[in-house]
């Protein structure tokens, strides 16, 4: 059976797939929006969608390996086996807010710093202006996804904890 999906958010493809496996059909292949499922028994598997790095994942010989397309790879191992690893999620979404925060705080400086300098001149160059203010949007754009990441992996470690006592 093919499906096909538009999901930016990976954690919603992951989630999809799962629900998916608990009703019986389990992953085969898949590509950008195009998922392949076969039917096999509810419940026997869980997925793990992730994005490969240059040197590959920590995990690569732990389980086994469904599709890959592009930098993106789905796993897959027994229900029974328990849930995937958490730390590692945890790393990985680390990695990804490191730059994205970087990016932020940049435009933030440069957009204040600008403003500033333009605002203590008794004629305003409307140019540079429009660049600082440029910066400032772009400190609110990439807010609402470093804010969304930011949540994903606290509550990621809150269940860590939860599980780990």
């Amino acid at each position: 059976m093919h499906k096909y999906r538009l999901m930016i958010n990976p954690y919603a493809i992951e989630k999809w797939v799962n629900d998916m496996a608990c009703a019986g059909w389990h992953l085969k292949k898949f590509t950008w929006i195009r998922f392949t499922f076969e039917r096999g028994a509810p419940n026997s598997n869980i997925y793990r969608h992730d994005e490969l790095g240059r040197f590959g994942s920590p995990y690569e010989e732990d389980y086994e390996q469904v599709d890959r397309s592009g930098h993106i790879v789905f796993f897959r191992k027994a229900a029974q086996e328990g849930p995937f690893d958490k730390k590692t999620k945890i790393g990985n979404l680390s990695k990804k807010m490191m730059p994205l925060l970087s990016l932020i705080l940049l435009n933030l400086f440069i957009g204040l710093i600008g403003l500033i300098g333009d605002f203590s001149e008794k004629t305003t160059d409307w140019v540079g202006f429009m660049l600082n203010t440029l910066n400032l949007v772009v400190v609110v754009l990439f807010t609402l996804p470093f804010y969304k990441l930011m949540r994903i992996r606290n509550r990621l470690k809150r269940e860590l904890n939860v599980f780990s006592d």
